[in-house]
């Protein structure tokens, strides 16, 4: 079958809602936080949060520059494999309100083929909290995201597609998960290459099991960082952690922030150099990675090419508020 897409991508719907805050705030939050969320805050990472926290910590904010765009870390992926030039097609799930109104819209001035129904439920909303050290901590409700269901998937796009890519953070709910999952047996029925970002360290550690079987029975190329690759492996280094992937047979995006990247594919491991960059908010570094990666070898490049345009797009997205890089900047 000739590819009708190049890569086509799963995630959590969200609109992102994105500020600029010193320490203390961050501080404050987390000596303090809203009902309905976590435990602890953990700067730099992800935390599932209910409607009625987001709502009191959007309040604890007001008065603050914010930025709000489509967003979700598949649906950052597929803007920057759109950016590059390819054919991107999303699925994920938003609420018939204006914020899904506006994603929807959003995504396809971007690029992106987006033809998922909205549901009853509202949209679900991340808020992106960068420190001055360009570390980014997320709030996120998922709302209606976690109503995506396998009926929600174009299994023709699926089928006519080079590359699938999937994220982690989907497997935090029966719907998503059903759907993550029949989505890539198409794609292995079909002949399409599944992508699987681990996404969080949290995500991993939460569904170990799954996680390394659905890893050893459809994944064709894994995209992690350190932790999420220690994570997986349990292992205590990224190095005995990559040989555990791979021992499952899939191809292995490792990313090492400032120490650049290593991506083993097709029996060969080439060690990708991080491309210089004065970071700004780290938001997106590794999802443009991906694009790039993904873009990369739909366009036939070697894999070392491949590595080398996502690095290229993590340093550019860096450099730049948000998790999208300015046309500008391309």
């Amino acid at each position: 079958m000739t590819a009708t897409v190049d890569v086509y991508g799963i995630g959590n719907a969200l609109i992102d809602v994105q500020m600029s805050v010193e320490d203390g705030v961050l501080e404050r939050i987390a000596a303090a936080p809203p009902p309905g969320g976590p435990e602890k805050i953990r700067k730099g990472n992800m935390h599932l949060v209910t409607p009625s926290f987001q709502c009191d910590l959007l309040g604890m904010l007001q008065g603050r520059d914010r930025a709000t765009v489509s967003g979700g870390s598949a649906c950052n992926t597929m803007i920057g494999v759109a950016q590059l030039g390819c054919r991107a097609a999303y699925c994920g799930k938003v609420g018939a309100d204006s914020f899904g109104t506006f994603y929807g819209s959003d995504l396809r001035a971007a690029g992106v083929s987006y033809a998922v129904p909205p549901g009853k439920q509202g949209t679900g909303t991340c808020v992106v909290l960068v420190t001055p050290d360009a570390q980014r901590t997320m709030f996120t409700d998922l709302g209606i995201s976690i109503e995506l269901t396998p009926a929600d998937l174009d299994l023709d796009a699926i089928a006519g597609s080079k590359w699938v890519y999937i994220e982690g953070y989907l497997w935090d709910a029966a719907g998503p998960k059903a759907a993550s999952e029949l989505a890539m047996e198409r794609a292995k029925k079909k002949g399409a290459k599944v992508a699987y970002s681990f996404s969080d360290s949290f995500c991993v550690r939460r569904a170990l099991a799954d996680f390394r079987r659905f890893t050893k029975e459809y994944v064709d190329l894994v995209f992690c960082n350190e932790d999420e690759a220690c994570a997986f492996a349990d292992r205590p280094d990224a190095e005995s952690a990559l040989k555990e992937i791979r021992s499952c047979g899939a191809g292995v995006a490792l990313t090492r922030g400032a120490r650049g990247s290593l991506l083993h594919l097709d029996g060969e491991r080439h060690d990708i150099p991080c491309v210089p960059a004065k970071p700004v908010d780290t938001t997106g570094a590794g999802d443009l990675y991906a694009a790039g990666v993904l873009a990369g070898l739909s366009k036939g490049l070697p894999p070392r090419k491949a590595g080398e345009l996502g690095s290229s797009m993590a340093a550019k997205v860096i450099a730049v508020r948000g998790a999208r890089i300015p046309a500008s900047a391309l």
